[in-house]
């Protein structure tokens, strides 16, 4: 492994790092066009324009306004505002209609829908500068350039780059303090103590599961450090160790300050009053069972006395993501649904989601660590064990949808499989030719996954997954997130289709998406004629914003697709006197989502 110190990239390293950043980032944008609006949009636009033009945080205060705000910005500048309602308050409207009055209003959707999603942008790009900068400083610039190419290739990294979702801003800001944090426990000087305090604080400006992840790798990280030790020979700044506690502590106390200031600025130094804030009375009190009884009995005095409180919205928000986690709502997977789902959720996401080239250079980056175990050198173990502290934290989760939810791991595989090519590439002897023909197959595998899944990103499983991926899990914007409404307008004009009987998740307007005339599918009620039904609609039954039982339109199972539109969608043709054929549609040969390898 090169020497960490003093060592800067060339020209030519940067210049290929720039040139994968701009082939991913044009692959991200032509995906706009055949990606119709995904479920969520409508959600972040409108609470990002609430910010903005406002200047409050009502509508969803659940997330941080980091990233609406990103999303938002964009759409501001072009002219977009919030839209008029009658009564002006925008707790009586649903964010979901709010955010798509500001997408279709004015007939210019999708204009409206790819700026909004170039406000993603940015993370995506800086994202991939912090893989570089992390990975090349440790492990060397052979390292940090397959660090590039394996996550400019990952398609679940390009498919949340290119939504106007919170998740990629999320992971830019949680992999950056999880650097910063790296960083200070080498070398806690004062410009990397206040680093450390900027980046921690727009991880938590980004998404309350910081709150969770964070600690975790704080605690895994210390305890690696304290286990392996320092590598032999002074720092280069003695005496900056992280020794004396009085020293230590005091740095800590301006982390912990310039977070808080960074977290409150993004709420505008709000203060407000409780009632008001939160739309809350001692009449309409909710009872807080799920809330601890000290933090609920805390609660009840704060609306009671009706206190002032400091960044309301987000106080607000962190009590609807408490609620949420202990409601333990239903997550599918492996065929089931389960109340909170399965404790290996997580685990068994990533390996289906992961590239199988990635998770094999993680597993060879993984195995030569033993090497900086034996100079008792912590720093190159940092990456490895955030991930593995990630994943455990993800345990605790009773909210398993997706895997968007963990994105923070793509990167930190990346950096560690950068350096598993990395040591391939460098082996001697007999095994100089097998290292360097494993490093070329595998990145040219990933690479040839990367581009199979064409611009189907978000519905991209390995071969692990098998035929129909859905029967291990379709949730959290993995398989079907809305996203071929496109695809389908365009195959029902290409069938001249008159009428069409539909059942989709989407958060479209779907009457202003170039449909024909449409009946919603009503549950248990059969039809004939044309029928478009997505496989969630299909398989769990949620269509729109609508949960119906799991077999509501399990008769459709009885016959065979005419076609598939896209991923996700199965487009019927249902005589007036069929005779069902005896293949379920989910054993079609076609099936939506079909692995790449």
């Amino acid at each position: 492994m090169e020497p960490r110190e003093d060592l800067r990239p060339n020209f030519f390293t940067v210049a290929v790092v720039v040139l994968l950043t701009l082939i991913a980032v044009g692959r991200i944008v032509l995906t706009y066009r055949v990606t119709s609006v995904a479920w969520d949009e409508p959600c972040h636009i409108a609470a990002g324009l609430e910010w903005i033009d406002r200047g409050t945080y009502t509508l969803d205060p659940i997330h941080p306004p980091l990233s609406r705000v990103a999303i938002g910005l964009p759409l501001y500048l072009a002219g977009a505002r919030m839209p008029k309602f009658p009564d002006e308050n925008l707790r009586h409207h649903d964010y979901y209609e709010v955010g798509t009055r500001i997408l279709y209003d004015g007939g210019h959707y999708f204009r409206n829908l790819f700026l909004a999603r170039l406000g993603v942008l940015p993370s995506f790009i800086f994202l991939t500068i912090l893989v570089f900068w992390w990975t090349h400083r440790i492990f060397g610039s052979i390292a940090a350039v397959a660090a590039v190419v394996l996550f400019t290739t990952t398609p679940s990294i390009l498919a949340f780059a290119g939504l106007a979702y919170t998740d990629m801003t999320t992971a830019c800001t949680q992999f950056a303090a999880l650097f910063a944090l790296a960083a200070w426990m080498q070398k806690p000087s004062f410009g990397r103590t206040a680093l450390l305090g900027l980046a921690l604080g727009l991880a938590l400006l980004s998404k309350m599961t910081t709150l969770l992840f964070l600690p975790a790798c704080t605690i895994g990280i210390l305890l690696c450090k304290w286990i392996v030790g320092e590598p032999p020979g002074p720092l280069p700044d003695n005496s900056a160790r992280v020794g004396a506690k009085p020293h230590w502590m005091s740095k800590l106390t301006i982390v912990a300050a310039i977070a808080v200031v960074v977290l409150w600025g993004g709420y505008r130094f709000s203060v407000g009053h409780v009632q008001e804030s939160m739309g809350l009375t001692p009449q309409s009190m909710p009872s807080f069972q799920h809330f601890p009884g000290p933090v609920r009995n805390f609660a009840r005095k704060a609306v009671m006395l009706d206190w002032e409180v400091p960044a309301p919205a987000l106080i607000h928000g962190l009590s609807i993501a408490w609620i949420v986690n202990k409601m333990r709502l239903p997550s599918y997977m492996l065929g089931t649904t389960t109340n909170g789902g399965l404790w290996y959720f997580f685990f068994v996401a990533l390996a289906v989601k992961a590239p199988l080239p990635l998770l094999a250079l993680w597993a060879a980056g993984m195995a030569s660590l033993g090497a900086a175990i034996r100079r008792k050198d912590w720093m190159p173990l940092a990456p490895a064990i955030a991930l593995i502290m990630v994943l455990i934290a993800a345990i605790a989760v009773q909210y398993k949808e997706g895997v968007r939810h963990i994105l923070v791991v793509f990167p930190l595989l990346a950096v560690v499989a950068g350096h598993g090519a990395a040591v391939l590439w460098r082996s001697t002897g007999i095994w100089r030719v097998w290292g360097r023909a494993a490093v070329v197959s595998l990145v040219v595998w990933q690479c040839a996954s990367s581009i199979r899944a064409g611009r189907d990103f978000i519905s991209y499983y390995n071969v692990l997954a098998g035929r129909d991926p859905s029967r291990i899990y379709l949730t959290g914007c993995d398989l079907d997130c809305g996203q071929d409404i496109y695809r389908l307008a365009e195959a029902v004009r290409r069938r001249n289709i008159s009428t069409l009987n539909i059942a989709v998740w989407s958060s479209s307007d779907i009457y202003q998406m170039g449909l024909p005339k449409l009946e919603l599918l009503q549950p248990y009620q059969p039809v004939t004629g044309w029928v478009a039904i997505s496989i969630r609609s299909l398989q769990l039954a949620q269509a729109f914003h609508t949960s119906y039982p799991q077999d509501a339109f399990s008769w459709l199972q009885r016959y065979r697709p005419v076609e598939q539109v896209g991923r996700t969608i199965f487009l019927y043709y249902v005589p007036e006197s069929s005779q069902p054929t005896s293949t379920p549609a989910t054993e079609h040969p076609a099936q939506p989502g079909s692995a790449s390898p």
